[in-house]
Parts: structure tokens; sequence; C-alpha cells
């Protein structure tokens, strides 16, 4: 026979650990004591929230006892939602831990786009352990809500007449705290809410401008570097024909960082490299595959990204290739369904020139890939445009056991039960085996395009999406910050005829529209269609490159970067200087000042 005080016993247990959760996640060192206030009645009201579906089920079956009607089959039903609940706080515990966010839309979009969940690299070991914790998480719940007596001492404390009005009265003094603090741009105040699970922030501004309260702000936001979207405003394809129709062969590899292009990790792509353009401080248009390779194809900053989404709009490198006839093919060892670029960069294509392999290992299916992309190229009538994916070098980073360069790596990399400081050497061990099957890859397309002599009339890119952080700077991965090891990437330009060379100057994805076009031919303005240049012009000089992430943009200058997020507005910037070390702007030069002023104007351009 379940006691009668389940119900309750379910939602007290399923508030005190949303409760204690997240304000374990959000606390930090060193919080003043007003501070620590602020954050106590915000985690209340959060865990309220959280709990909410709990509470409420608890509160209806209360009622419905008092009538004298059954509860017991409310019990199941209110004991799923609050290992649901639970599951979500593990959910975000482990996602902060490892990548320094929580669920947001990001990993929501992630999770219901076909193929998001397959870009995660999950192994197989993580899936048993997710399966193995829930078992056990919800075998001790229970045993809890059955045999602890959590109701003694606290049913006044938990009745309706007086939970409801505390609930209110917190939202209204917390909520009221962070219009303010908002408002005044207190940032101890607004960089702790943003530590809270899915904190729901309320301003005020417009109000306390009416009253006439006069806040002087500081000098970071004054900057009005966002943009709301609109109607993009992109000029169709142009319309001169190209007169030197080249092929065009785009390879483009996951999590590739800049450091990883060495004669002892990639020694065929380090050939290649002596022999075309190499790009040293080269800079992905994201820390994502979404802005990666969103920039380089449009060469158009990330904050456009859900705008041609919406409207399926194909960038004009594919119009161009696509209204002179170009023999099209693309393949990827992942999806392109995740992120969406069967609805952007390839929205033109047939569906029988998208090519998605996503059975086996990562490094299995970029071999398959790479074989039928080569069988392509038998007999093809050019001009034709190729495109790959490798999917290699992401984690959960695959190689075959001939490709392991670095023994001391972590065999059974699993998400849960890692510990990402203490093995972060390991993990990256498997990273460089990872990077070393991608060569050899990359190598055999190489090979193939030299022994048909088509590198005279093929254009050849080879990059990557973004980087890879090895906790340089705190993180692991890539999509939660913009370190140069998240943001900076190789890049390899091979254009018939225009030789070779090691250029050390600061280039962008956001050139490589402007590149390509100006090789075949076409002339126009590429300021017309991007905000790029062609790298290989005897006047091209980048001043500052701009990359994105799913919240907003990041201006980097060689003197300082300044990170800018819908997510958290001005008050929440990030100044560092170009290696990601904290600066002082009023100690600087001063010269980022330009930058960021061409920058605000130009960034809503292809807006009407």
């Amino acid at each position: 026979m379940l006691p009668a005080s389940v119900p309750f016993r379910i939602a007290a247990f399923t508030w005190l650990c949303a409760f204690i959760g997240s304000l374990f996640l959000a606390w930090v060192p060193d919080i003043t004591f007003a501070t620590s206030l602020f954050l106590l009645a915000a985690t209340a009201v959060q865990a309220t929230l959280l709990s909410s579906p709990v509470i409420l089920l608890y509160l209806w079956s209360r009622s419905r006892a008092r009538a004298g009607k059954s509860v017991v089959w409310l019990i199941p039903p209110t004991f799923l939602l609050a290992m649901a609940v639970l599951v979500f706080l593990l959910a975000n515990y482990k996602l902060r831990d490892m990548y320094g966010f929580y669920v947001n839309f990001f990993v929501l979009n992630l999770l219901t786009t076909p193929g998001g969940v397959e870009a995660m690299g999950v192994s197989p070991s993580t899936n048993t352990t997710i399966l193995w914790l829930v078992l056990i998480l919800g075998i001790l719940t229970w045993g809890i809500v059955r045999y602890v007596p959590l109701e003694k001492g606290w049913p006044r404390v938990f009745r309706p007449r007086v939970v409801i009005p505390a609930f209110l009265l917190l939202f209204i003094l917390q909520s009221g705290w962070y219009a303010l603090s908002e408002y005044r741009y207190d940032r101890t105040v607004l960089q702790i809410a943003d530590r809270v699970i899915w904190y729901v922030p309320v301003t005020a501004r417009g109000y306390f401008e009416s009253i006439g309260m006069q806040i002087e702000r500081p000098e970071a936001g004054e900057f009005d570097v966002f943009d709301d979207g609109g109607d993009i405003d992109y000029p169709a394809a142009p319309t001169e024909p190209i007169t030197h129709p080249y092929n065009v062969v785009w390879l483009v590899a996951e999590s590739w960082r800049a450091d990883m292009l060495t004669p002892e990790i990639m020694p065929h792509t380090y050939a290649f490299a002596q022999k075309t353009h190499r790009f040293q401080h080269h800079y992905s248009g994201g820390n994502g595959t979404r802005m990666g390779m969103f920039s380089q194809f449009y060469g158009l900053y990330g904050n456009y990204w859900f705008d041609f989404l919406s409207e399926g709009r194909p960038p004009v490198l594919m119009d161009v290739l696509q209204n002179n006839g170009y023999d099209l093919m693309a393949y990827t060892s992942s999806r392109f369904s995740y992120p969406e670029f069967d609805k952007t960069i390839f929205a033109g294509f047939a569906e029988d020139q998208l090519q998605s392999f996503t059975e086996g290992a990562g490094w299995e299916r970029d071999r398959k890939n790479v074989n039928d992309l080569l069988a392509s190229l038998e007999g093809v009538q050019s001009p034709f445009f190729r495109f790959m994916f490798f999917e290699s070098a992401h984690a959960n980073y695959y190689f075959p056991e001939e490709d392991i360069i670095a023994p001391d790596y972590i065999d059974d990399f699993n998400y849960l039960t890692v510990d990402i400081e203490r093995d972060i050497e390991r993990i990256r061990a498997r990273y460089i085996n990872a990077n070393h099957h991608l060569d050899s890859q990359l190598g055999r397309v190489f090979k193939l395009l030299e022994e048909q002599g088509r590198l005279d009339d093929t254009i050849v890119i080879v990059t990557g999406d973004h980087g890879e952080e090895f906790m340089e700077n705190g993180r692991w991965g890539h999509n939660s910050t913009f370190s140069q090891e998240q943001i900076r990437v190789p890049m390899l330009v091979h254009i018939p005829g225009a030789g070779t060379g090691n250029h050390d100057f600061m280039s962008s994805h956001l050139d490589m529209p402007a590149t390509v076009l100006a090789a075949l031919g076409v002339t126009t303005d590429p300021h017309t269609y991007s905000y790029g240049s062609n790298l290989l012009s005897a006047e091209f000089k980048r001043d500052y490159a701009v990359v994105s992430d799913w919240h907003g943009n990041t201006l980097v200058t060689p003197e300082v970067k300044m990170v800018f997020s819908k997510k958290s507005a001005a008050y929440d910037s990030v100044t560092t200087n170009i290696d990601d070390e904290p600066v002082d702007l009023a100690k600087t030069s001063g010269q980022y000042k330009d930058a960021l002023g061409l920058f605000t104007r130009e960034l809503s351009q292809f807006y009407h």
C-alpha cells in the first residue's frame, strides 16, 4: 500500500533537486552577498518553473484526495514527469561541464533535426551509460519518495495559499532586480543570471527611461552591433557568363583546426599545401558547422543564416555554377539535413545530386564517399563541381588501427564517464589519429587529380568548417567560445595558373565566394553579394574578420577580439586580445575602433 503522501513527496523531491542543482551550476567563487541573494531568489523561481508540471499534478491529486477520489493512478505520470525534470537537470550539468552552455535552442534544433544526434558523434558506450544512469536514477528516486517521509515538518510551508503568493513575490522581486541591473548594465547580476538554467529575463528599459532615470552606461554597452534580421536583399547571380569555366573541387573537414596541418600528422595534405596557396592566419566564419559552412559559400555573416534558411535561398556562387551548366554533385559523411544545407547552400541541387552516407564509423563513411567522389570523376564532362564533407575529425574522432600515430589515446570516449580535464591529452591524441586518417583520404583526392591532369583546369579548395579546442582556454570541442582554437582553420586554395604561396595575412571564409568567382572570370564587384574580397588580388587586405555563432557575431582584429551576442546583449560583451587574454581597451592603440565602425555600418547591408 503506497502512502497517501507519495504525490507530495515526488513534487517536493523534484523541487529540491531543481533548486539545489540549479544553485550548484550557477554558483561562482567570490560571489558578493547581494548577488548571492539575487541568485537564491532566481534559482528558487526557476526551480519552481522547472518543477511546475510535477507540482501541478500534485495539486490536482491533492484536490481529488480531498474530494474522496482515487489518486493512485496519478502517481505514475507524476513520477515520470519528475524523472524527466531530473534527467533534464543532469543533461544540463554535463553540457555545462563539457561545453559551457545549457540546453538551448541550438541543442533543441540538434535534437529535433534529422541527423542532428548523429552529428554529436555519440559512442555506443555513451548510449549504454545513459540507459544505466536513467535506470539507477529512477530506482533511487522511487526509493526516496516511497520510504522517506519528506512531508514531515513541511506541510504548512507547502500549502498552496503559502507557496503561490511566496512564488509570485519572489518572481516580482528578482525580476525587478534583474530589470534594474539590465538597465544599469550591472554585469555581476547579469552574468550570474545567465548561469541559471533557463533563466527568464524581464526588462523594463522603456519604463525606466519614461520616469527620467539617467544611467551612464559603460563603453561596451554603447555599441549597437545587433541586427534583428528581416527581409534579405540579396542579389541575383551575375548575368555575365564565366570566362574561365574551371572545374571546382571543394573539400571541407569537420572540426579541422589550423595546427593539425603538419608534415607529421598530415603528410599528404602538407605536401599539397607546398604546391598551392596556403593561408596561415585564416578564420572560419563560425565556431560551429552551421556558420562555418554558411560563411564560406555565401560570404555573409552568420546572423543571415536564419533568414536564408526560411527563404530557401542558395548562394550566388551556386547560382553561377548552375546557370553555367556545371555537373553538380555533393557528398557528406554526415547529413545535408543537419544543419539544413539542403535548404540553403545546396537548395538548388536535385535529390540525386546530394549523397549522404551515414553507415558505420566516421572514417568508414569518409572512405566510402571518397570512393564515390573519385568514381564520379571518371569520364565526367567539364565543367563540374564536387563537394565533400569529411567526418573523421569530428568527435568522437574516428580512425582505423593503421592510422594510429599517437598511441596514448582514449579508447572508449564515453561522453558521460569521461573526465575532460583529466583525459584531455588522451582525447587530443585520439583527434590527432583522426586527422591522420583524414589526411589519407584527402591524399587520395589530390593523387587522382594529379594523375588525371585535372589540376590544370580545376580549382581546389581545402579547409575546415571550424576548429576544435582542447582546454587551451577552458573548453573542449567547439560551438562554445570564440577562442583561436575554435575559429582558426587551414585554408588551401589551388587555382590553375595562379602560382603558389604561403600567406601570413588575415583571411576569412567570407573571402571564398569572391576568390572562386574571380578565378572563374566573374568581374561583378564581390561587395554586392558578400563581405569578402579576392584572396589572390594584389590589393587584398583584411583589417578584421567576423565569426558567428547561434546568437551573434564576433569581431576579430589584429589588436582585439570583441564578442557580441543577442543572448547576453552588449552588457555581456567579452573583450580580449587576439590570443584570448583579457585586455583593457583604454590601454590599446584604439585601431580596433575603425574596424568596429565599419562592421557596425555593414552589418545590415543585405537586409531591406
